[in-house]
């Protein structure tokens, strides 16, 4: 039925705003946009994260990205002014959790050897 996930939809309330952010703190690369719409290559994964002005709703959902130096990427972050959780582990996965500027939930995880 489904050959894969296109792409990953975020919502944000400033277009030009969130795609600095995203590649400034984030260091993702825009492959692609529109006037209403920016597309991001996230490392060498498949799926990219698509960004689009619009209203800003809370969601039980959020993006978790991979990291091979989860505490480096956790400081990054950190350093670059990005609310971040604190390191967790759960069945055999360290990760921690952010959010970007308008509240949108990531999180970033480490499996353990």
């Amino acid at each position: 039925m489904f050959a894969k996930i296109d792409t990953v939809h975020i919502s944000v309330s400033d277009l030009d705003r969130a795609r600095e952010w995203y590649k400034t703190v984030l260091e993702l690369e825009e492959i692609f946009q529109t006037e209403s719409y920016i597309v991001f290559k996230v490392g060498s994964g498949e799926t990219p994260i698509t960004i689009q002005e619009g209203k800003v709703r809370p969601s039980s959902t959020k993006t978790i990205l991979f990291s091979d130096a989860l505490e480096e990427t956790r400081l990054m972050l950190l350093d670059r002014n990005v609310k971040v959780g604190e390191v967790l582990t759960d069945e055999g996965v360290t990760y921690f959790e952010f959010m970007d500027l308008d509240g949108n939930h990531f999180e970033v995880c480490h499996f353990l050897s």
